[in-house]
């Protein structure tokens, strides 16, 4: 007993001997890693470590580490930032690079926020716009006024004109003034959930970022006039533009060296395809009125294009032609029927489906594609329809396929009934490379083999869910998108 625990003291005083011959710089990029509050409660623990949280460049706080106590948040934030601005007096290299700033709380009295609170808030940000902080990610949680409305923080003015060195901006549930004339001329990526916008703000902040490359617009709503539009457009830089919206807010989007497309809740019709022609990658998601074909015919350089069908959507038929596209994403997650029509697309060789099984696809060219399709199935048993469902979606891929990976929940969903197989002819399919993804037993893998021979003399079996799973997490990410 006397040797383990000799052993054991040689161990931990080699793991300590190992700890502290690591270099300052390596130290201090571990504690990069923690909220702000515990690298200091980290760096107290050690002499030589005891100074080291001057040095920390990111900046970390959330009133998750003072629960049901916004005081004391307040009052760490304002003390540390006070010992930050001393110690860059005898701290050499004490540069702030990223502030990260997350309130899920705010006091309120009955007419409106605590203007105490928010003095705090704009001291901070007036301090981190001094520092030259490259990387701000804020998120002050609406308050809920006498049940009648929400209280947004708005960004202060410091932090809107002053920040020449900001290249990351993320802002969530804040509001932003149409007074100030934005300049952010290091931006390259903003992100906006949740904020309230003034007139005109979009324009304002893509006329001062005159470097800005990805614009991110998510659950945002406008200030005033319901029926105003927000227009996206003199932007030489923006190359990725992501919106989701619930109500259509954009009235156009010309953008003329646009790489990348998201939206969702945005009439397609808005966008101008005449100067929107270096774009690469479309993802849209398809509400009940909108057609999207005309789009993607006019797009010469599409190369990947991803598209969801909402709930309730009635396209049941959609054309895909283009000269250029690559690879098509389809996410079909609701039992709705869906026919994919492959005309003119003499470059496309992935094919990748989401989604129920009322799916499909035809193709008039000879290419030979890749195919993956994830069968996301809502019932637990297996019946006759289901089966027949099953035979009409793998007769219905009518297209040359170089290799077809089909992803199933269960391996029962492959054990087709002996009555259904007496009246069907076998082979099913005679595809080359088919494989068979799914979840079974090792007992039954002999049978299950057997009885897929029937499906098609050729095909694999392999074990697993990962692709499956996957796709679940997909859809449960985006779920509100897709509704």
């Amino acid at each position: 007993m006397a040797e383990k625990r000799v052993k054991t003291t040689l161990m931990v005083d080699e793991e300590e001997d190992r700890l502290s011959k690591l270099p300052d710089s390596l130290i201090i990029h571990i504690l990069s890693f923690l909220s702000t509050k515990d690298a200091v409660s980290t760096c107290l623990v050690s002499d030589r470590w005891k100074l080291m949280w001057y040095s920390v460049p990111k900046l970390s706080f959330s009133d998750f580490d003072w629960p049901n106590n916004p005081k004391k948040l307040y009052s760490y934030v304002n003390n540390y930032l006070e010992h930050r601005k001393r110690g860059m007096n005898f701290i050499r290299d004490s540069a702030i690079t990223s502030f990260r700033l997350h309130i899920h709380y705010l006091e309120h009295r009955k007419r409106g926020m605590n203007l105490s609170k928010v003095s705090h808030l704009d001291k901070w940000l007036a301090f981190i716009a001094e520092m030259n902080v490259k990387e701000i990610d804020l998120c002050v949680n609406r308050t809920v006024i006498n049940n009648i409305g929400f209280h947004y923080y708005s960004l202060p003015k410091t932090l809107a004109v002053n920040s020449s060195h900001l290249t990351i901006l993320n802002l969530t549930s804040v509001e932003l003034d149409s007074s100030y004339s934005f300049s952010f001329p290091s931006l390259k990526t903003l992100s906006l959930t949740y904020v309230r916008l003034g007139d005109n703000v979009v324009e304002k902040i893509l006329m001062g970022s005159s470097s800005l490359e990805s614009l991110r617009l998510h659950f945002c709503y406008l200030s005033s006039d319901p029926q105003l539009r927000i227009k996206i457009q003199h932007s030489l830089s923006l190359k990725f533009l992501d919106i989701i919206l619930r109500k259509d807010l954009v009235k156009q989007i010309d953008l003329i060296n646009l790489e990348s497309l998201f939206l969702t809740g945005v009439s397609f019709e808005k966008i101008k395809v005449s100067a929107c022609k270096a774009i690469r990658i479309l993802k849209l998601v398809i509400n009940l009125e909108s057609s999207f074909e005309h789009l993607i015919s006019n797009i010469p350089l599409l190369e990947e294009f991803t598209f969801t069908k909402r709930r309730k959507c009635k396209l049941k038929h959609i054309k895909i032609s283009n000269q250029h596209l690559e690879k098509l994403f389809v996410h079909n997650p609701y039992n709705e029927e869906l026919n994919v029509i492959l005309k003119s697309t003499p470059k496309l060789t992935t094919v990748v489906y989401t989604g129920c099984i009322k799916l499909s696809v035809s193709m008039e060219s000879s290419n030979l594609l890749f195919g993956t399709f994830v069968i996301l199935v809502a019932q637990e048993n297996y019946d006759t329809d289901w089966f027949v469902n099953f035979m009409n979606f793998l007769l219905n891929l009518k297209c040359s396929w170089r290799s077809i990976d089909i992803h199933v929940k269960s391996d029962e969903a492959l054990f087709f009934p002996e009555k259904l197989k007496r009246v069907c002819r076998s082979p099913l399919v005679d595809w080359k490379n088919l494989t068979f993804f799914t979840e079974y037993e090792p007992e039954r893998e002999s049978n299950l083999k057997d009885a897929l021979q029937w499906i098609s003399p050729t095909l694999s079996l392999k074990k697993g869910r990962h692709y499956y799973q996957h796709a679940f997490k997909v859809f449960e990410k985006y779920k509100d998108e897709f509704l």
